[in-house]
């Protein structure tokens, strides 16, 4: 038997819930999910493609259905923030009718869904630790350990956990490493310790994905091939993920978020040209529109102060959503200054023939369904592009393969 142990902590709000939608339940299939993602996307930027060599590859340590998983994955130790979960209501978002506006705006919107009717849902606080524990008696326990160690290092500067994890809901850290076999000795510091500026934070991403990357390729004797200009799942190289870290920093999490979520919340209202276009071409003239903010993920909501009683839904054709390819993720520095990383994948946006549907939802809809295609993949970039630069600088991890 090999083990490894991990001390992690909540950098931004966790929500997660399980049968239980009022408490917070961090359990170990939840981490197990997320840590597959970021091992298949190490795997696709390797070359890896073909779906049965891609789930052999995956199954050798996550297991599949005919076969147990040689990994064990536990969570102990939880130390709620304060001593407690807290209740929705202590973040102070939402519409404060008394003085009519909204409280927090950018944390609202990145956190919107978490406050929607009756949904005021429970959350763990920044600073909230548990103890992820990996555990293997299978005779290559060793390579196990190391190649779901590669996953969580992903994870943990890239991915996030539970509802809004994508807009920087669910970020979490790693504290410490208990290692007492030595196993990690050549890994990637899992720390942020002594990294404390966003200069270092790019030396350490790019050493840590070089490593990782090195890691997987040596253990699974894979010789890193061209990856195919169409992916359809996202994957971890740099023609097909661009990582970038803004140059600004803050003093905490809760304030970074704010930030970014205004920066969010204007770029994706001004009203040009998607606005006017479902306006104007659809709504009035029952045309198919052309769409640029279908780049951020499906489905969009279209409403007007203008025409109040008019409103259009957009969606896939066969599907009703499409995670958005974005993902916000705030990381604390060494000297506890947060910084803000944005990935993109660059990966298919929708199935090959797969259009859009524009839907009207006015009270007493007259146009009939329409469709039309996506934005086509200059256009997905140049508008994820623009939104990057509402913050100014920034630093390009690109110099890791």
């Amino acid at each position: 038997m090999k083990r490894l142990s991990f001390t992690l902590e909540t950098v931004t709000p966790l929500f997660l819930a399980g049968n239980d939608q009022n408490a917070v339940e961090l359990r170990a299939p939840s981490i197990r999910g997320h840590l597959r993602y970021w091992y298949r996307a190490l795997l696709g930027g390797l070359g890896v493609a073909p779906s049965n060599r891609l789930h052999e590859l995956e199954s050798r340590v996550f297991g599949k259905e005919e076969r147990g998983s040689p990994l064990l994955v536990r969570v102990k130790d939880i130390r709620w923030a304060g001593g407690r979960i807290k209740e929705n209501k202590e973040l102070d978002l939402g519409y404060d009718k008394a003085k009519k506006e909204t409280r927090r705006p950018g944390l609202t919107y990145l956190l919107y869904s978490t406050q929607l009717g009756q949904n005021q849902r429970r959350y763990a606080d920044v600073g909230t630790t548990f103890t992820l524990e990996f555990v293997s008696f299978d005779k290559e326990a060793e390579k196990v350990l190391q190649l779901a160690s590669c996953a969580l290092w992903c994870w943990t500067h890239f991915g996030g956990l539970g509802t809004r994890s994508r807009r920087g809901g669910g970020n979490i850290q790693v504290r410490e490493v208990k290692d007492d076999a030595n196993g990690l000795k050549d890994f990637p510091d899992f720390t942020l310790t002594g990294v404390n500026s966003p200069e270092a934070l790019k030396a350490h991403l790019e050493n840590g994905l070089r490593k990782t990357r090195d890691f997987v390729a040596r253990l699974n004797a894979l010789a890193p091939r061209t990856v195919n200009s169409r992916v359809d799942f996202p994957i971890l190289h740099p023609d097909h993920a661009d990582i970038w870290i803004i140059r600004t920093t803050w003093n905490g999490s809760l304030e970074a978020m704010e930030h970014a979520g205004k920066k969010f919340q204007q770029f994706r209202h001004k009203r040009g040209p998607d606005f006017p276009s479902v306006l104007n071409d659809y709504l009035n003239a029952g045309r198919a529109p052309t769409l640029e903010r279908p780049a951020f993920g499906l489905p969009l909501q279209f409403r007007y102060r203008s025409a109040p009683d008019k409103q259009a839904m957009v969606e896939t054709e066969h599907f009703t959503r499409r995670a958005s390819p974005l993902l916000l993720r705030f990381l604390k520095l060494g000297d506890g200054r947060i910084a803000l990383v944005l990935i993109h994948f660059r990966s298919s946006f929708l199935p090959s023939g797969e259009r859009l549907k524009i839907k009207d939802q006015s009270e007493g809809a007259k146009q009939r369904p329409q469709l039309a295609s996506p934005p086509d993949t200059t256009v997905r970039q140049s508008v994820i592009e623009h939104f990057r630069d509402q913050f100014g600088g920034y630093l390009d991890v690109r110099s890791w393969l």
